[in-house]
C-alpha cells in the first residue's frame, strides 16, 4: 500500500502596494474561509467567492493579510502597503496648514491625514450630506 502526502504551500507574496480608497482583487490559490487583516484600519478585506480577495486600502500604513482555509491551514499571506495616491492630486500651502485637492477638470478639496485640522470636520461633514442625499435617493425613488 502506498500513501501520498500532499502538503499545501501557502501562497507568499512580497510586499503588496495599495492606494487609499482603491481596491485590488486578489486570487487565492484554494477556497478561503478566514480572513486576518492586522490592522482593518490601514486596509479592508473582503472575500468575494473562495478563491477571490478584494483588498482595499484606507488609510497610509502598513499592514498585513492572512488567508485561512477551512481546516486552519495558510493558503495566502502578504503585507500590505496603503499609500497615498498622488496622481491628480495637489497640496496646498497655507503656512503650516496644509489642504489636499483632487483635481481633473476643476480641483476640489478631500481630507486627508495630516490635512489642516479646522478644515477636515467640515469637509467630512459636506461629504457625509452629500453620500446621504444619494442613499435617499437610492431608498426613495419618488
Amino acid at each position: 500500500m502506498t500513501f501520498a502526502l500532499v502538503c499545501s504551500a501557502p501562497a507568499l507574496a512580497e510586499d503588496m502596494a495599495l492606494a487609499v480608497e482603491h481596491a485590488q482583487v486578489v486570487r487565492l490559490p484554494g477556497d478561503a474561509s478566514t480572513v486576518i487583516v492586522g490592522n482593518p484600519s490601514i486596509a479592508d478585506a473582503l472575500v468575494h467567492d473562495g478563491r477571490t480577495l478584494v483588498l482595499t486600502g484606507r488609510l497610509q500604513g502598513r499592514t498585513n493579510i492572512i488567508a485561512l482555509d477551512r481546516i486552519g491551514r495558510v493558503i495566502y499571506s502578504s503585507d500590505i502597503v496603503v499609500t497615498n495616491p498622488v496622481a491628480g492630486q495637489v497640496a496646498l500651502y497655507r503656512g503650516p496648514n496644509r489642504t489636499t485637492m483632487s483635481c481633473a477638470d476643476t480641483c476640489d478639496e478631500v481630507p486627508r491625514v495630516g490635512d489642516d485640522f479646522e478644515r477636515v470636520p467640515l469637509l467630512s461633514q459636506q461629504q457625509g450630506a452629500r453620500l446621504a442625499t444619494a442613499q435617499s435617493a437610492i431608498t426613495d425613488p419618488s
